[in-house]
């Protein structure tokens, strides 16, 4: 768990920011690769890409193909070309054919656990997907408000933004889908701690409300977060906390069972 405090805060984003030298090579690599799609825009061909990267094209070509795995790329025509696949559809689809129709998580489903989670607990409920190159955002994806909407709907500008769409450093959800990345899961203790509990705590972006979130996964890989929205008087109250926590980790368990194809390995988190 996170404590509410600006020590640990610093050390999420200093981990954030240090992965290992074997894995940074890895990391670079790949945003250039998704900041070269970025660039030029629509399909490309590998040899484009690798161009505009700066990168050999077999090696363009390699993470271009693990990308498509991953979800993050989708392969367009018969001339092999691949684009960048909008962060939403990350979320929602299965990475293995995304020309045909949505998993059983598409966006009604995970809307549909969202408002179970918000009518059980009363509180704010989010879905997160990540967007993984340039500044790592975290990004709304689907809400379930119950009746905080006109209390959403009040708060100040800049505060919404921040709750739409942050760093992934910013606060909880970030920190769950951060804690589940390869290359920061060892650089500090809070984000192992995280990714051993299961969850992150800590504040949002609304004043005098904290986030408790729960990493969500399509098979090994992390797909996104379920985050839910507590007055921090609740959350100072061990029985209520644990009772939302279990609420959010069991609502992002069942996202995953549903983002996750039969015989696809499962993560281990």
């Amino acid at each position: 768990m996170i404590p509410n405090c600006k020590e640990e805060s610093a050390l999420l984003q200093s981990a954030a920011a240090i992965p290992s030298k074997r894995n940074g090579v890895s990391v670079a690599r790949t945003l250039a690769v998704l900041r070269a799609l970025q660039q030029l825009g629509g399909a490309q061909e590998p040899a484009s890409i690798a161009a505009q990267a700066g990168l050999p094209t077999p090696t363009t070509y390699r993470y271009v193909q693990a990308l498509v795995g991953e979800g993050a790329l989708e392969r367009r025509g018969p001339r092999g070309h691949y684009a960048l696949i909008e962060a939403p559809h990350i979320f929602f689809n299965s990475p293995s054919d995304s020309s045909g129709p949505p998993t059983s998580a598409g966006p009604a489903t995970v809307r549909a656990e969202l408002i179970r989670l918000q009518s059980h607990t009363g509180q704010i409920a989010l879905a997160y997907t990540p967007l993984l190159f340039g500044n790592p955002m975290r990004i709304r994806a689907e809400q379930a408000l119950g009746a905080h909407e006109e209390l959403i709907q009040a708060i100040p500008r800049a505060s919404l933004q921040a709750l739409w769409r942050a760093p992934l450093k910013a606060d909880p959800p970030g920190w769950a889908i951060l804690a589940c990345l390869g290359d920061v899961i060892a650089a500090r203790p809070p984000l192992a701690r995280i990714r051993q509990d299961g969850y992150a705590i800590g504040p949002s972006p609304l004043l005098g409300r904290d986030a408790i979130a729960a990493p969500v996964w399509r098979g090994s890989t992390v797909a996104g977060a379920v985050s839910l929205l507590v007055a921090h008087s609740q959350v100072c109250s061990s029985t209520v906390r644990n009772s939302l926590v279990e609420a959010v980790m069991a609502t992002a368990a069942i996202i995953t069972r549903q983002l996750t194809p039969s015989g696809m390995p499962a993560s281990t988190l």
